[in-house]
Parts: C-alpha cells; sequence; structure tokens
C-alpha cells in the first residue's frame, strides 16, 4: 500500500515535469519566432538602406570610388565616373588607383594613397586626370576613410571642375584684356592731354602779346584821358595791381579815384571776386565799425541780428576803403590790427576772425597834415602809405577835357533819347578855361543839365559857369606838389628808377642825387 503510494507520487512529479517543459518549450518557439521576425524586419531595413544608398551612389553627380583600406583595390565605382573617365565598370574593379590610365602619375598617386592611409583625409583642390580618349580634365578630388562593420573602406569623390576653370580663365583673361585696354586707352588719354598742354602753352604763348593789348586797351575803359600824369598813374597802378601791396590813391574830389581802385582790383588775381567798398565819410561814427567788422545779435541796442562786417564779406577779395581820412581815429587802431596781422572780432564778441583781404584806401585829405594835427594815427598812415598813386585833378588835364565832354554827351544823350552830335568849339574853350574845383564829377554833371537843356544837334552851355567858393590856399599847394611828384615820377619811370650816374634822374632834373632822394622821401614816391 505505501509503495503504491510512492510510486502514485512519482508519476505525478514526473507530469508536472513534463507540463513544465512542455509550457518552456512553447515559450522559446514563441521567442525564436519573435527573433525571427525582428532579424526579417532588420534585414528588410538593410536592404531597403542599400536600396536608398545605392540610387543616391548611382544618382550622384559627382565621381565616386569604394576602396579597400587595406588594399588600395577598388571595390565599387558609380555610373557617373564611369561617363566621366570614359573607363568600362570592369576597367576600375579590383585594381589599384596608379594602375588606372586616369591617374597618370604612380608616384604622386602611392604618395596620396600613404597620405590618406596615415590622416584618413585627403583633398585635392586641382588634380589633373585623364580619360581613356587622352583628354585631359580637371578635378576635385577629395577622400575619406570609414569604417564598414568590420572593415576599413576608403570613398574618393571627384568632381569635374574643367569647365569651371575654362570659365575662370576666360574671365582672367577678359580682365587682362580689359585691364590692357584701359591701360592703351589711359596712354592715349595721357598723350592727348600732353598734346593739349602742349597747344594750350603755345596758345597763350602766341596770345600773350594779343592779351597784354588787350588789357592795356579795356581795363581802364572806364578812365577817359590821355594826359602824360593820368598815364603815369595807370602804368604804376598795373605795376602793383598783381601783388597784394596795400595802395593808398590820393586826389581831390571827383578825380575818379575810385575807377582807379577798380582798375587796380580788376587786375589783380582777386578778380574773380567782388571789390568790396565802403565809404568811411557816409556812416556815422557809431554805425561804421559795424559795419566793417560785423556784430553779434544784442551787441548794442537795436542789433537785432547777427551781421558780417565788409572785411568778412571782402575775404579772398579787395577791399577799397573810400575816404579813409574821415575813419574816426579810435577805430584806426582796429584798422591797422587788421591790415598787420589779418585778424579781427566783431562787436560784441570775443572770437578772433581770420581773413585774407588787400587794402586798396583813397582819401581827399593831404594825410601828412592829418597826421600832424593829431587827426590821423601816424603807424596807419605809414601801413597805408606802401605804394601812393596822386591822380592829377581836371585843371591839369585840360587836353583830356574835349574827350569827356564828347563822352558824357553821348552817354546822357542816349539815357534822355536826344540825338547830339557835336559841341561848339566855344563851350570846348569855355569848359578848359574854367578851374573845376569839383573836377571830373562836376565836368559830368555840367554836361548832364547842358544836355536836358539842348534843343537841337549841337551842344552848347546855357549856364555861365561860376565858382561857387574860391579855391583854398592848401589845395593851391598840394597842387603844386602833385605837379613836383608827377613830374619826378616821369622823370624815374624814362630812366628806369635810376637816380645817379650819367643817364639818371638827377641830372635830367638838375639836382643833386641826395635832394632828389629827399624829395621824393618827403612826396612818398616810392619804386614800385
Amino acid at each position: 500500500m505505501l509503495y503504491s503510494k510512492k510510486i502514485s507520487c512519482t508519476f505525478n512529479k514526473i507530469a508536472r515535469s513534463f507540463g513544465l517543459i512542455a509550457r518552456e518549450k512553447t515559450h522559446a518557439a514563441l521567442h525564436l519566432s519573435s527573433i525571427k521576425g525582428s532579424m526579417e524586419q532588420s534585414e528588410q531595413r538593410m536592404k531597403s538602406s542599400e536600396i536608398r544608398y545605392r540610387r543616391l551612389f548611382e544618382a550622384a553627380r559627382d565621381g565616386i570610388l569604394i576602396l579597400d583600406a587595406e588594399t588600395g583595390k577598388i571595390a565599387d565605382v558609380n555610373p557617373f565616373l564611369v561617363e566621366m573617365l570614359g573607363y568600362s565598370y570592369a576597367d576600375f574593379l579590383g585594381k589599384n588607383l596608379w594602375e588606372l590610365g586616369a591617374f597618370k602619375d604612380v608616384a604622386a598617386s602611392k604618395a596620396a594613397f600613404s597620405e590618406l592611409k596615415q590622416k584618413k583625409y585627403v583633398r585635392y583642390n586641382d588634380l589633373p586626370l585623364k580619360t581613356k580618349d587622352g583628354r585631359l580634365i580637371a578635378v576635385e578630388f577629395v577622400s575619406n576613410v570609414y569604417q564598414a562593420g568590420q572593415e576599413e573602406v576608403i570613398q574618393c569623390n571627384i568632381r569635374d571642375i574643367t569647365e569651371r576653370k575654362e570659365i575662370e580663365a576666360a574671365l582672367l583673361n577678359a580682365s587682362a584684356e580689359l585691364e590692357h585696354r584701359v591701360e592703351e586707352r589711359t596712354a592715349e588719354l595721357q598723350t592727348a592731354l600732353a598734346a593739349i598742354n602742349v597747344l594750350q602753352e603755345q596758345v597763350e604763348a602766341e596770345n600773350l602779346f594779343f592779351r597784354r593789348e588787350l588789357r592795356q586797351k579795356y581795363q581802364f575803359t572806364r578812365i577817359i584821358g590821355q594826359d602824360s600824369g593820368l598815364r603815369d598813374v595807370l602804368r604804376m597802378a598795373e605795376q602793383v595791381a598783381p601783388g597784394n601791396t596795400t595802395v593808398l590813391i590820393l586826389g581831390e574830389t571827383g578825380t575818379g579815384k575810385e575807377l582807379i581802385a577798380a582798375a587796380i582790383h580788376d587786375m589783380s588775381p582777386r578778380r574773380e571776386h567782388p571789390l568790396i567798398t565802403v565809404n568811411c565819410a557816409a556812416l556815422p561814427g557809431n554805425l561804421i565799425e559795424s559795419e566793417l567788422f560785423g556784430r553779434e545779435k544784442g551787441a548794442y541796442t537795436g542789433a537785432d541780428t547777427k551781421q558780417a562786417g565788409r572785411f568778412e564779406i571782402a575775404d579772398g577779395s579787395t577791399l577799397c576803403l573810400d575816404e579813409i581820412g574821415e575813419l574816426p581815429l579810435e577805430l584806426q587802431a582796429k584798422l591797422l590790427r587788421v591790415i598787420q596781422h589779418n585778424e579781427f572780432e566783431r562787436l560784441g564778441s570775443s572770437r578772433t576772425v581770420k581773413v585774407d583781404v588787400r587794402i586798396v584806401a583813397t582819401t581827399n585829405r593831404n594825410l601828412d597834415e592829418e597826421v600832424s594835427q593829431g587827426r590821423f594815427r601816424q603807424d596807419l598812415y605809414y601801413r597805408l602809405n606802401v605804394f601812393p598813386l596822386t591822380v592829377p585833378p581836371l585843371r591839369q588835364r585840360k587836353e583830356d577835357i574835349p574827350m569827356m565832354v564828347h563822352a558824357f554827351a553821348e552817354r546822357y544823350s542816349k539815357k534822355l533819347g536826344k540825338a547830339i552830335t557835336s559841341v561848339r568849339k566855344e563851350t570846348i574853350r569855355a569848359l578848359q578855361d574854367y578851374p573845376w574845383p569839383g573836377n571830373i564829377r562836376e565836368l559830368e554833371g555840367v554836361i548832364e543839365r547842358a544836355v536836358i537843356l539842348c534843343v537841337g544837334p549841337v551842344l552848347y552851355l546855357t549856364d555861365e559857369l561860376k565858382i561857387l567858393a574860391p579855391l583854398a590856399s592848401p589845395s593851391d599847394k598840394q597842387t603844386l606838389e602833385e605837379t613836383e611828384r608827377n613830374h619826378i615820377i616821369k622823370i624815374l619811370f624814362t630812366t628806369r628808377w635810376r637816380i645817379e650816374g650819367k643817364d639818371g634822374a638827377a641830372l635830367i632834373l638838375g639836382i643833386n642825387a641826395s635832394t632828389l632822394r629827399a624829395r621824393m622821401h618827403k612826396l612818398g614816391i616810392l619804386r614800385p
């Protein structure tokens, strides 16, 4: 009984063991089936990847070589490289690069392969290859080593750059040709410019005389007269005009001093700028400073705006200080500083203004006497009296009166719409006998009145010429000095400013050379 129970237990244990084994086998079968499915999926993915990369390999527009990294043998080549080099697929497989005719430099190819194995990467930007039909092409060659499973492989990417190099070479040639043409054109232009410069110099040289003649003819068009004293003044004005020398023009009222000043400016290098004139006698003393030097806003009562003075306006040009003898004494020091240093300050400002101005001054006063009387600064007088010119009065130019009369008669006849064709001889004689204390300005006024009153083609005087006031004795004295001065200057010009010797001015004048020098100093005569 007991034995039967033991047998029964044993059979039960065996049965349970077989059940466990069956279940484990079932589980193992299921696991194997799962592994098999995963392997099939992986294999399918690998096939898909291989197909995808194979298509990329075959469709690439660069040549691709796959090499065995250990032996250097070609394992694969894409169709584009086959087409590029003209070799067949079989010509590539199983061969080293240097065994192909395309890589004609065997030593360089072996060296490149050794470098690639060492560095794992090489690049050549311009490598020559030879196609099967013997045509040379230029390529970019890039190689790198990478791991493929348990093996190392080499991938070589080859890009044909022959067309690009040809375009670059064509561009370089075109650029060089363009530069050559530019150089040739520049040389032609320089030659033409040199020829133009030569022609210009020739024209200037050929026309130098004519320009001088025209300048002589037209520079004094507003100045009428042929008097020898006037011609001396004009000749000296022409000599001093090209420089920056300060000029002092002396003469009685109405002699045309402002015309001489304008002529000096017109013959100077500053003629491209307008002549700036300020009449020192026409402005009250409290306004002339701001007129000359300018003012800042609020400098004084009524100065509502900033104003530039005549010196600033005349920068680079000529400033004519008309009737300089009327300038207030307190402004003369400031004017002296401008002449000496070319700088000043506006009214109401501490900022110094720099200018480049040439001074031409005129006066009807005897500045020597003004200095002695303390009405004019001696240092300013010396600064102004560098190159004095004395315009002769009309009473010393009687031979010029007929010319002036006809000129004024023609001017006012046109202005007033009359047809005056001649002047009575008696009228000319009367005009020449008159002393003209008002000089040319007075003569012009007399002719204008005569034209207005004239009823026919012949000009005559309807009024008797009368001197309103006797000439003062200082004027007589000044006239004598002017006569002496003009005569000395005339002789000096004829001797080319030679004072002593056989052909000197002193001998012609009949005086000692020392006496002549003393008279020249007293009369303010300086050699130009």
